[in-house]
Protein backbone atom coordinates (compact mmCIF):
# COMPACT_ATOMS: atom_id res chain seq x y z
CA UNK A 1 0.00 0.00 0.00
CA UNK A 2 1.93 3.59 -1.04
CA UNK A 3 1.42 6.24 0.59
CA UNK A 4 1.88 10.13 -0.56
CA UNK A 5 4.79 10.81 1.29
CA UNK A 6 4.05 14.49 1.99
CA UNK A 7 0.41 13.89 2.56
CA UNK A 8 1.13 11.19 4.75
CA UNK A 9 4.04 13.35 7.11
CA UNK A 10 1.50 15.68 7.24
CA UNK A 11 -1.32 13.44 8.24
CA UNK A 12 1.05 11.68 10.96
CA UNK A 13 2.09 14.99 12.34
CA UNK A 14 -1.34 16.78 12.59
CA UNK A 15 -2.75 15.87 16.04
CA UNK A 16 -6.70 15.61 16.20
CA UNK A 17 -9.23 13.26 17.75
CA UNK A 18 -11.02 11.74 14.79
CA UNK A 19 -13.79 8.64 15.02
CA UNK A 20 -12.60 5.51 13.58
CA UNK A 21 -14.46 6.25 10.37
CA UNK A 22 -13.00 9.64 9.72
CA UNK A 23 -9.66 8.05 9.78
CA UNK A 24 -10.35 5.33 7.50
CA UNK A 25 -11.51 8.09 5.00
CA UNK A 26 -8.56 10.34 5.59
CA UNK A 27 -6.15 7.33 5.32
CA UNK A 28 -7.73 6.17 1.93
CA UNK A 29 -7.89 9.67 0.75
CA UNK A 30 -4.24 10.03 1.09
CA UNK A 31 -3.98 6.49 -0.39
CA UNK A 32 -5.14 8.54 -3.63
CA UNK A 33 -8.26 6.20 -3.90
CA UNK A 34 -11.38 6.97 -5.35
CA UNK A 35 -14.29 7.21 -1.84
CA UNK A 36 -17.61 7.81 -1.94
CA UNK A 37 -18.27 9.55 1.76
CA UNK A 38 -21.07 9.85 3.29
CA UNK A 39 -23.09 9.41 6.74
CA UNK A 40 -26.10 11.07 8.94
CA UNK A 41 -26.50 14.64 9.28
CA UNK A 42 -24.34 15.96 12.08
CA UNK A 43 -21.51 12.92 11.39
CA UNK A 44 -18.70 15.84 10.42
CA UNK A 45 -18.25 15.24 6.79
CA UNK A 46 -17.32 18.64 6.60
CA UNK A 47 -15.71 18.86 9.05
CA UNK A 48 -13.12 16.00 7.56
CA UNK A 49 -13.34 16.53 4.08
CA UNK A 50 -11.74 20.20 4.61
CA UNK A 51 -8.99 18.33 7.05
CA UNK A 52 -8.32 16.15 3.98
CA UNK A 53 -7.92 19.00 1.51
CA UNK A 54 -5.67 20.66 3.50
CA UNK A 55 -3.90 17.80 4.37
CA UNK A 56 -3.38 16.84 -0.19
CA UNK A 57 -2.67 20.68 -0.37
CA UNK A 58 0.22 20.84 1.96
CA UNK A 59 2.04 17.65 0.63
CA UNK A 60 2.03 19.05 -2.86
CA UNK A 61 -1.00 17.39 -4.63
CA UNK A 62 -3.06 19.60 -6.95
CA UNK A 63 -7.05 19.38 -5.70
CA UNK A 64 -10.15 21.35 -6.76
CA UNK A 65 -13.65 21.24 -4.47
CA UNK A 66 -16.58 21.46 -6.71
CA UNK A 67 -20.47 21.35 -5.89
CA UNK A 68 -23.61 21.54 -7.99
CA UNK A 69 -24.93 24.81 -7.14
CA UNK A 70 -23.21 28.03 -6.34
CA UNK A 71 -24.14 28.34 -2.81
CA UNK A 72 -22.40 25.05 -2.07
CA UNK A 73 -19.46 25.72 -3.98
CA UNK A 74 -18.75 29.02 -1.85
CA UNK A 75 -19.58 26.92 1.13
CA UNK A 76 -16.62 24.90 -0.09
CA UNK A 77 -14.10 27.40 -1.19
CA UNK A 78 -14.60 25.96 -4.22
CA UNK A 79 -15.98 26.03 -8.01
CA UNK A 80 -19.34 25.20 -9.18
CA UNK A 81 -19.25 21.86 -11.88
CA UNK A 82 -20.87 23.94 -14.29
CA UNK A 83 -18.14 26.66 -14.89
CA UNK A 84 -15.21 24.15 -14.31
CA UNK A 85 -16.47 21.55 -17.04
CA UNK A 86 -18.99 24.56 -19.33
CA UNK A 87 -21.08 22.41 -18.62
CA UNK A 88 -24.80 24.28 -19.94
CA UNK A 89 -27.32 24.95 -17.15
CA UNK A 90 -30.30 23.64 -19.20
CA UNK A 91 -31.66 20.30 -20.25
CA UNK A 92 -30.33 16.56 -20.08
CA UNK A 93 -26.52 16.33 -20.71
CA UNK A 94 -25.19 14.16 -23.76
CA UNK A 95 -21.77 14.08 -25.00
CA UNK A 96 -22.92 15.97 -27.79
CA UNK A 97 -23.99 19.41 -25.53
CA UNK A 98 -20.63 18.61 -23.77
CA UNK A 99 -18.34 21.99 -24.92
CA UNK A 100 -14.66 22.71 -25.51
CA UNK A 101 -12.96 23.75 -22.60
CA UNK A 102 -11.06 27.41 -22.22
CA UNK A 103 -7.02 26.99 -22.03
CA UNK A 104 -7.32 27.29 -18.14
CA UNK A 105 -9.53 24.96 -17.37
CA UNK A 106 -8.43 22.46 -19.76
CA UNK A 107 -5.11 23.04 -18.09
CA UNK A 108 -6.13 22.68 -14.72
CA UNK A 109 -8.10 19.52 -15.22
CA UNK A 110 -5.29 17.98 -17.21
CA UNK A 111 -2.62 18.57 -13.93
CA UNK A 112 -5.38 18.18 -11.37
CA UNK A 113 -5.05 14.90 -8.80
CA UNK A 114 -7.90 14.84 -7.08
CA UNK A 115 -11.23 16.45 -7.23
CA UNK A 116 -13.96 16.64 -4.32
CA UNK A 117 -17.39 16.53 -5.11
CA UNK A 118 -19.53 18.30 -2.60
CA UNK A 119 -23.92 17.84 -2.11
CA UNK A 120 -23.57 14.71 -4.09
CA UNK A 121 -27.57 14.30 -3.34
CA UNK A 122 -27.75 17.12 -6.02
CA UNK A 123 -25.63 15.85 -8.29
CA UNK A 124 -27.57 14.04 -10.49
CA UNK A 125 -26.85 11.26 -13.05
CA UNK A 126 -26.21 13.31 -16.59
CA UNK A 127 -23.97 15.82 -14.63
CA UNK A 128 -21.56 13.06 -13.72
CA UNK A 129 -21.66 12.25 -17.33
CA UNK A 130 -21.07 15.35 -18.45
CA UNK A 131 -17.57 15.69 -16.44
CA UNK A 132 -16.73 12.90 -17.83
CA UNK A 133 -17.96 13.74 -21.89
CA UNK A 134 -15.88 17.08 -21.25
CA UNK A 135 -12.51 15.32 -20.24
CA UNK A 136 -12.71 13.04 -23.13
CA UNK A 137 -14.12 16.00 -26.17
CA UNK A 138 -11.21 17.81 -24.65
CA UNK A 139 -8.69 15.12 -24.38
CA UNK A 140 -7.89 14.57 -21.12
CA UNK A 141 -8.75 11.26 -20.68
CA UNK A 142 -11.66 9.80 -18.95
CA UNK A 143 -12.89 10.93 -15.52
CA UNK A 144 -11.83 7.83 -13.80
CA UNK A 145 -7.93 8.47 -14.09
CA UNK A 146 -8.38 11.16 -11.42
CA UNK A 147 -8.80 10.46 -7.56
CA UNK A 148 -12.88 11.77 -7.36
CA UNK A 149 -14.11 11.91 -3.89
CA UNK A 150 -17.93 12.68 -3.45
CA UNK A 151 -19.52 13.86 -0.46
CA UNK A 152 -23.16 14.05 0.73
CA UNK A 153 -25.79 12.23 1.94
CA UNK A 154 -28.63 10.49 -0.60
CA UNK A 155 -30.76 10.51 2.26
CA UNK A 156 -31.17 14.47 2.60
CA UNK A 157 -32.13 16.74 -0.47
CA UNK A 158 -32.30 15.75 -3.90
CA UNK A 159 -31.57 17.56 -7.33
CA UNK A 160 -34.26 19.69 -8.68
CA UNK A 161 -35.83 18.17 -11.59
CA UNK A 162 -38.69 19.36 -13.78
CA UNK A 163 -41.33 17.25 -15.12
CA UNK A 164 -39.97 17.51 -18.89
CA UNK A 165 -36.22 16.87 -17.56
CA UNK A 166 -37.55 13.72 -15.18
CA UNK A 167 -38.83 12.38 -18.77
CA UNK A 168 -35.77 12.92 -20.58
CA UNK A 169 -33.72 11.95 -17.89
CA UNK A 170 -35.52 8.20 -17.33
CA UNK A 171 -35.58 7.62 -21.45
CA UNK A 172 -31.09 7.53 -20.68
CA UNK A 173 -30.94 6.31 -17.09
CA UNK A 174 -32.43 4.07 -14.51
CA UNK A 175 -32.65 6.68 -11.96
CA UNK A 176 -31.99 10.01 -10.53
CA UNK A 177 -29.41 10.11 -8.38
CA UNK A 178 -25.35 10.50 -9.77
CA UNK A 179 -24.44 6.64 -8.69
CA UNK A 180 -26.57 5.66 -11.82
CA UNK A 181 -24.09 7.83 -14.29
CA UNK A 182 -22.44 5.40 -16.90
CA UNK A 183 -18.88 6.44 -15.37
CA UNK A 184 -19.78 6.21 -11.70
CA UNK A 185 -19.08 2.17 -11.57
CA UNK A 186 -15.67 2.67 -13.71
CA UNK A 187 -14.96 5.24 -10.81
CA UNK A 188 -15.97 2.31 -8.70
CA UNK A 189 -15.19 4.40 -5.14
CA UNK A 190 -14.95 2.90 -1.85
CA UNK A 191 -18.19 3.85 0.14
CA UNK A 192 -17.03 5.18 3.98
CA UNK A 193 -20.17 6.10 6.31
CA UNK A 194 -20.05 8.17 9.03
CA UNK A 195 -21.88 6.69 11.69
CA UNK A 196 -21.45 8.64 14.57
CA UNK A 197 -23.63 11.81 15.30
CA UNK A 198 -21.45 14.47 16.85
CA UNK A 199 -24.69 16.98 16.46
CA UNK A 200 -26.84 15.20 18.81
CA UNK A 201 -26.06 13.05 21.88
CA UNK A 202 -29.78 11.72 22.57
CA UNK A 203 -29.45 8.05 21.87
CA UNK A 204 -33.17 7.88 21.81
CA UNK A 205 -33.34 11.10 19.62
CA UNK A 206 -30.76 10.07 17.55
CA UNK A 207 -32.74 6.33 16.73
CA UNK A 208 -36.33 8.29 15.66
CA UNK A 209 -33.91 10.69 13.61
CA UNK A 210 -33.07 7.32 11.76
CA UNK A 211 -36.34 6.05 11.28
CA UNK A 212 -37.17 9.13 9.58
CA UNK A 213 -34.12 9.34 7.18
CA UNK A 214 -35.01 5.87 6.01
CA UNK A 215 -37.91 7.24 4.84
CA UNK A 216 -40.41 5.98 7.74
CA UNK A 217 -42.56 7.16 10.13
CA UNK A 218 -42.15 7.59 14.02
CA UNK A 219 -44.99 8.12 16.82
CA UNK A 220 -42.14 9.95 19.01
CA UNK A 221 -42.26 13.01 16.95
CA UNK A 222 -45.60 13.27 18.29
CA UNK A 223 -44.91 14.66 21.78
CA UNK A 224 -43.09 17.78 20.36
CA UNK A 225 -46.71 19.06 18.39
CA UNK A 226 -47.00 22.21 19.88
CA UNK A 227 -49.31 25.54 18.85
CA UNK A 228 -47.00 27.57 20.14
CA UNK A 229 -43.72 28.02 18.29
CA UNK A 230 -40.31 28.59 19.99
CA UNK A 231 -36.90 29.43 17.99
CA UNK A 232 -36.20 29.53 14.16
CA UNK A 233 -39.30 28.63 12.49
CA UNK A 234 -38.40 25.74 9.34
CA UNK A 235 -40.82 25.43 6.57
CA UNK A 236 -40.95 23.39 3.52
CA UNK A 237 -42.69 26.17 1.13
CA UNK A 238 -40.79 29.48 0.54
CA UNK A 239 -44.41 30.94 0.98
CA UNK A 240 -44.41 30.38 4.16
CA UNK A 241 -41.04 31.64 5.45
CA UNK A 242 -42.38 34.47 3.74
CA UNK A 243 -44.76 35.00 5.31
CA UNK A 244 -43.60 34.83 8.90
CA UNK A 245 -40.91 37.13 8.13
CA UNK A 246 -42.80 39.78 6.57
CA UNK A 247 -45.58 39.84 9.52
CA UNK A 248 -42.49 39.44 11.87
CA UNK A 249 -40.85 42.62 10.31
CA UNK A 250 -44.43 44.44 10.09
CA UNK A 251 -45.38 43.61 13.91
CA UNK A 252 -41.88 45.37 14.82
CA UNK A 253 -41.83 48.81 15.68
CA UNK A 254 -39.49 51.55 15.01
CA UNK A 255 -37.97 52.95 11.82
CA UNK A 256 -37.00 50.38 8.96
CA UNK A 257 -33.47 49.92 7.31
CA UNK A 258 -32.79 48.66 4.20
CA UNK A 259 -29.64 47.13 2.98
CA UNK A 260 -29.25 46.76 -0.29
CA UNK A 261 -26.38 44.31 -2.05
CA UNK A 262 -22.85 45.50 -4.33
CA UNK A 263 -22.74 42.92 -6.71
CA UNK A 264 -19.59 42.57 -9.16
CA UNK A 265 -17.64 41.08 -11.46
CA UNK A 266 -19.08 37.94 -13.09
CA UNK A 267 -21.66 37.15 -10.24
CA UNK A 268 -25.35 36.48 -9.20
CA UNK A 269 -26.83 36.98 -5.93
CA UNK A 270 -27.79 33.34 -5.94
CA UNK A 271 -24.04 32.58 -6.25
CA UNK A 272 -24.43 33.22 -2.67
CA UNK A 273 -25.96 32.94 0.94
CA UNK A 274 -26.01 36.77 1.80
CA UNK A 275 -29.64 38.42 0.59
CA UNK A 276 -29.69 40.95 -1.98
CA UNK A 277 -32.20 43.15 0.14
CA UNK A 278 -31.74 43.05 3.78
CA UNK A 279 -35.31 44.60 5.58
CA UNK A 280 -34.85 45.18 9.50
CA UNK A 281 -35.89 47.15 12.15
CA UNK A 282 -34.79 47.40 16.08
CA UNK A 283 -36.14 44.24 17.90
CA UNK A 284 -35.85 41.95 14.62
CA UNK A 285 -35.05 38.22 14.89
CA UNK A 286 -32.07 38.03 12.52
CA UNK A 287 -29.19 35.22 11.45
CA UNK A 288 -25.52 35.79 11.24
CA UNK A 289 -24.67 34.17 8.08
CA UNK A 290 -21.01 34.16 8.37
CA UNK A 291 -18.32 32.61 10.64
CA UNK A 292 -16.67 35.84 12.09
CA UNK A 293 -12.88 35.82 13.28
CA UNK A 294 -13.59 38.24 15.97
CA UNK A 295 -16.01 36.73 18.04
CA UNK A 296 -17.93 33.90 18.60
CA UNK A 297 -20.53 34.19 15.79
CA UNK A 298 -21.20 32.17 13.77
CA UNK A 299 -23.44 31.11 10.34
CA UNK A 300 -26.73 30.13 11.91
CA UNK A 301 -26.24 32.72 15.05
CA UNK A 302 -29.78 33.50 15.77
CA UNK A 303 -30.10 36.93 17.71
CA UNK A 304 -32.04 40.36 18.31
CA UNK A 305 -31.13 43.36 15.52
CA UNK A 306 -30.52 46.51 17.50
CA UNK A 307 -29.34 50.00 15.89
CA UNK A 308 -28.08 53.05 17.45
CA UNK A 309 -25.23 55.65 17.46
CA UNK A 310 -25.28 54.91 13.74
CA UNK A 311 -23.91 51.85 14.34
CA UNK A 312 -25.87 48.19 14.31
CA UNK A 313 -25.39 45.64 16.49
CA UNK A 314 -26.95 41.36 16.87
CA UNK A 315 -27.37 41.08 20.56
CA UNK A 316 -26.83 37.54 21.42
CA UNK A 317 -27.19 35.83 25.17
CA UNK A 318 -27.10 39.53 26.12
CA UNK A 319 -24.34 40.79 24.23
CA UNK A 320 -24.44 42.94 21.61
CA UNK A 321 -21.58 42.32 18.79
CA UNK A 322 -20.92 44.87 16.17
CA UNK A 323 -22.08 44.18 12.52
CA UNK A 324 -20.51 45.75 9.38
CA UNK A 325 -20.82 45.09 5.59
CA UNK A 326 -18.62 41.88 4.20
CA UNK A 327 -17.70 41.01 1.01
CA UNK A 328 -17.81 37.03 -0.36
CA UNK A 329 -16.31 36.39 -3.21
CA UNK A 330 -17.17 34.05 -6.32
CA UNK A 331 -13.96 32.03 -7.45
CA UNK A 332 -12.72 29.79 -9.78
CA UNK A 333 -9.56 27.83 -10.46
CA UNK A 334 -6.62 28.90 -12.23
CA UNK A 335 -3.39 27.62 -12.88
CA UNK A 336 0.17 29.08 -12.26
CA UNK A 337 2.76 28.06 -14.14
CA UNK A 338 5.10 29.46 -11.86
CA UNK A 339 4.52 27.74 -9.02
CA UNK A 340 3.12 24.67 -10.45
CA UNK A 341 -0.30 25.23 -8.01
CA UNK A 342 -3.93 25.42 -8.97
CA UNK A 343 -5.13 28.69 -7.13
CA UNK A 344 -8.77 30.39 -6.24
CA UNK A 345 -9.25 33.60 -8.80
CA UNK A 346 -11.52 36.26 -7.66
CA UNK A 347 -14.08 36.40 -10.85
CA UNK A 348 -17.00 38.41 -8.81
CA UNK A 349 -18.05 39.50 -5.24
CA UNK A 350 -20.90 40.19 -3.05
CA UNK A 351 -20.83 42.85 -0.25
CA UNK A 352 -23.88 42.97 2.20
CA UNK A 353 -24.61 42.91 5.92
CA UNK A 354 -24.33 39.58 6.85
CA UNK A 355 -27.88 38.52 8.47
CA UNK A 356 -30.89 38.13 7.18
CA UNK A 357 -34.80 38.06 9.08
CA UNK A 358 -35.12 35.33 10.73
CA UNK A 359 -38.01 33.99 12.31
CA UNK A 360 -38.70 31.48 9.78
CA UNK A 361 -36.12 30.08 7.34
CA UNK A 362 -36.77 26.79 4.44
CA UNK A 363 -35.22 23.13 5.31
CA UNK A 364 -33.60 23.87 1.69
CA UNK A 365 -31.84 26.88 3.62
CA UNK A 366 -30.80 24.79 6.36
CA UNK A 367 -28.95 21.75 5.38
CA UNK A 368 -25.86 22.13 7.10
CA UNK A 369 -26.93 24.48 10.04
CA UNK A 370 -27.05 23.57 13.74
CA UNK A 371 -29.99 24.89 15.93
CA UNK A 372 -30.33 25.05 19.76
CA UNK A 373 -34.08 25.84 19.57
CA UNK A 374 -36.35 24.70 16.35
CA UNK A 375 -40.29 25.16 15.21
CA UNK A 376 -41.35 23.26 11.94
CA UNK A 377 -44.41 24.25 10.44
CA UNK A 378 -45.74 21.23 8.64
CA UNK A 379 -49.28 23.29 8.16
CA UNK A 380 -48.50 22.71 4.40
CA UNK A 381 -46.53 19.33 4.09
CA UNK A 382 -43.09 18.37 2.85
CA UNK A 383 -42.96 17.66 -0.16
CA UNK A 384 -39.58 16.47 -1.38
CA UNK A 385 -37.62 13.39 -0.39
CA UNK A 386 -35.06 14.17 2.65
CA UNK A 387 -37.35 17.19 3.63
CA UNK A 388 -38.82 16.02 6.86
CA UNK A 389 -34.97 14.67 8.23
CA UNK A 390 -32.63 17.74 7.15
CA UNK A 391 -35.80 19.73 9.41
CA UNK A 392 -35.60 17.41 11.82
CA UNK A 393 -32.09 17.15 12.51
CA UNK A 394 -31.21 20.74 12.90
CA UNK A 395 -31.77 21.24 16.49
CA UNK A 396 -29.09 19.53 19.04
CA UNK A 397 -31.49 17.95 21.86
CA UNK A 398 -34.97 16.77 21.79
CA UNK A 399 -35.90 19.38 24.16
CA UNK A 400 -35.13 22.22 21.74
CA UNK A 401 -37.72 20.93 19.09
CA UNK A 402 -41.37 21.57 18.34
CA UNK A 403 -43.79 21.29 15.27
CA UNK A 404 -46.67 22.79 14.00
CA UNK A 405 -49.00 20.73 12.31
Amino acid sequence: MQLYAGAFYFYMTTELTLTDRQQKFLEKVIEGKSVFLTGKAGTGKSFIVRHAIDILTQSGKKVIAVAPTGIAANNIDGQTIHSMFHITPFGVQSFETSNWLSGSNKKILKKVDAIFIDEISMLRPDILDAMNFAMIKNGLGPLYRKQIVFVGDLKQLPCVLSDNERSVLYETYDGDTFQFAKIYNKINPEMIELDEVLRQSNEEFIEHLNIVREGGRSAYFKQFVSKHPNGIILAPHNSTVKDYNETGLKNQKGDLFTFKATIEGDAKPQDFHLEEEVRVKNGCKIMYLINSKDNPLKNGTLGIFLSHSGCHYIRVGGVDYAIEPVSITKKKYVYDDESDKLKLKEVGSITQMPIKLAYALSIHKAQGLTFDEVTIDLKKPCFQKGQMYVALSRVRTPEGLRIII
